[in-house]
């Protein structure tokens, strides 16, 4: 019995070339493209389907944002979670002690409300802003770092 000699792949012209080329992931049965970018409503070719009674207007596509405004976005909200945690640190500083049950649950509620305030300020202004200019929303952006600035933690109080 003689064995087979052993198969060399560097002899097969095909498939060494296609360990050089990008494009057998075309031949792979497992290669999958990724979704089609949208078209305009401007744009349409002669085999879609045209609607007559009720034409729809295609959502305007956004531009990515900027990788600039990525990390100003991330500096701010770290600088939202030093103040959150300032204002944690003065509250659990402070001890007011209110003989009434109404002036404690109003010195509780107020310290909660001063330690969620700058994530709080944060989110509602990428909520309320999404639409909006990245200058609208970081002009919001600012102005909330200056209302929220722990005085009573800078201070030392």
């Amino acid at each position: 019995m003689t064995a087979d000699p052993p198969r060399d792949d560097a002899d097969d012209p095909d498939e060494a070339e296609d360990a050089l080329s990008w494009d057998t992931s075309i031949r792979d049965a497992s290669y999958v493209e990724g979704p089609k970018p949208a078209k305009r409503a401007s744009t349409s070719s002669a085999t879609e389907p045209r609607t007559v009674t009720a034409p729809v207007e295609a959502p305007a596509l956004e531009a990515p944002t900027s990788s600039i405004l990525l990390v100003t976005y991330g500096i701010v909200a770290g600088v939202f979670l030093l103040y959150a945690i300032g204002w944690f640190t003065t509250v659990r500083r402070s001890s007011y002690v209110d003989p009434s049950v109404l002036g404690s649950f109003m010195s509780v509620l107020g310290e909660i409300l001063a330690v969620a305030a700058a994530p709080v300020w944060f989110g509602v202004v990428f909520l309320l802003t999404r639409r909006s200019k990245p200058i609208v929303r970081l002009l919001w952006l600012l102005l909330g770092l200056v209302l929220l600035v722990p005085i009573p933690f800078v201070l030392g109080v």
